[in-house]
């Protein structure tokens, strides 16, 4: 009888527990300065960013991506829906501003270091060249994988959008080898489907 209730006893705390837990998944959305609010929703999306016909208050557009993130295991890239409001910058510069503010999804994580800035983001024929202040490549402590899924993260992020099929990264405005050694970055890098979950 005193097994019983032992057990009993342990099935309700258990249940108390995940019922708990199951309330902070509902709980993802972010908003991280005045010119982007971001609302995010972990799973599929269109394949090309929306725009949304809605406008706001202030006549700024938003606009309806995926961005990219390492699941916990850092094997492969998630996406993670995310509307933005364009705030007068464009919609490269907003998505890489969405990436970098990170994700408090369950199970995914931020790679790109938190220290990182983007100096500016330019668009030429099919490639976008982003250029981060020198905190990517100093404030990065990944190692191979790491730097795969930090250069997805921001590839597939920017490849979202149909026009674009290749990413160049810089650093203080030159053509970097890699971030730590392991990636060929001297030329533009293109999706990297086989990263995606």
């Amino acid at each position: 009888m005193k097994k019983l209730r032992y057990l009993l006893l342990l099935v309700l705390a258990v249940t108390l527990l995940c019922a708990a837990g199951c309330n902070d998944e509902k709980n993802s959305s972010a908003g991280i300065g005045d010119k982007t609010t971001i609302t995010a929703d972990k799973g599929n999306a269109p394949d090309a960013a929306v725009p949304e016909k809605d406008k706001s208050k202030n006549g700024n557009s938003k606009l309806a991506i995926k961005v990219y993130y390492p699941d916990e295991q850092g094997m492969k890239l998630q996406a993670v829906k995310k509307t933005v409001k364009l705030g007068g910058e464009d919609k490269y510069t907003a998505a890489l501003k969405a990436l970098l503010e990170g994700t408090k999804e369950r199970g995914l994580t931020t790679i790109v270091p938190k220290q990182a800035k983007i100096k500016s983001v330019k668009v030429q024929g099919d490639t976008v060249f982003v250029d981060f202040d020198s905190n990517l490549t100093k404030k990065f402590i990944g190692g191979s994988t790491g730097e795969e899924m930090l250069v997805g993260s921001i590839v597939n992020t920017l490849t979202e959008f149909s026009e674009i099929k290749r990413v160049q990264l810089l650093v203080e405005g030159k053509k970097i080898e890699s971030i730590s050694g392991h990636l060929d970055l001297t030329k533009p890098v293109e999706r990297m489907e086989n990263l995606i979950k």
